[in-house]
């Protein structure tokens, strides 16, 4: 028979991997939005004989793919771990702006299917490089982005704003013009399957997981994620983020 020690173990990582499928589920979504759309287009562009933006898209289907091997291989690893833990670290020094362009080329099909335009600004004093798990950033934007690309109607638009605070502290602040949220609805936006409000599941589709992730993944960072949101007009997230050396 199996000490309770040992049950309560199997139990745990059961939980842990049943924590991570759901996880991983929820965050390939957006990379292969990002392939189905840019696929679309390049049949489009393909059928006009424009070439020239096809090439683009097809970049931009490889930054897609990319990511989803990155997903792929931290759970590969996750997964060979004898003592799994939901959220693992890996830190790298990375070329901060190169990230974001390659981020939002990623996502620009998507975006470009929507006619919503995005205005992305990097404050000069930004450092060139950081030294941060670029993974875990990309899936904090993502779902923040894929949010701002959900809830906003077509030819408005996204803006995300990158700045240094206090020295030591990275801002990365998203806003869009979509339909904003309640503010009663605030204080359970970061809980894990919440939807908005009734009706919101049925009209936009997901899972209720995106901001949760972001908003965990962030902690496990040692940042912070907030937001301001004013129904009718949109909603502006904050994600900060330890500047380290």
């Amino acid at each position: 028979m199996m000490a309770a020690n040992d049950i309560l173990d199997e139990q745990s990582s059961n939980e842990i991997m049943k924590s991570i499928f759901r996880t991983t589920l929820h965050e390939i979504g957006t990379p292969i939005n990002a392939v189905v759309s840019a696929s679309r287009l390049l049949k489009l562009e393909l059928d006009n004989g424009n070439t020239e933006f096809a090439h683009e898209l097809i970049q931009m289907i490889f930054s897609s793919s990319n990511y989803l091997h990155e997903i792929f291989e931290r759970v590969r690893l996750a997964a060979q771990q004898e003592n799994m833990q939901k959220f693992q670290m890996d830190e790298i020094i990375f070329d901060f702006r190169k990230w974001v362009d390659n981020l939002l080329h990623s996502m620009a099909a998507m975006f470009m299917e929507k006619e919503i335009s995005i205005v992305k600004r990097v404050s000069e004093d930004f450092p060139a490089t950081i030294y941060s798990d670029k993974t875990y950033l990309t899936q904090i934007i993502y779902n923040i982005l894929s949010n701002a690309l959900k809830y906003s109607p077509k030819s408005s638009g996204v803006t995300i704003v990158c700045f240094v605070r206090d020295k030591n502290t990275a801002c990365i602040e998203i806003t869009d013009q979509g339909i904003g949220i309640p503010t009663s609805e605030l204080p359970h936006i970061f809980k894990e399957y919440h939807q908005i409000v009734s009706g919101y599941k049925t009209k936009f589709g997901g899972m209720g997981l995106g901001l949760s992730i972001a908003k965990n993944l962030t902690e496990v960072m040692g940042g912070n994620i907030e937001v301001k949101s004013e129904v009718g007009e949109g909603s502006t997230f904050t994600v900060t983020l330890p500047l380290k050396k």
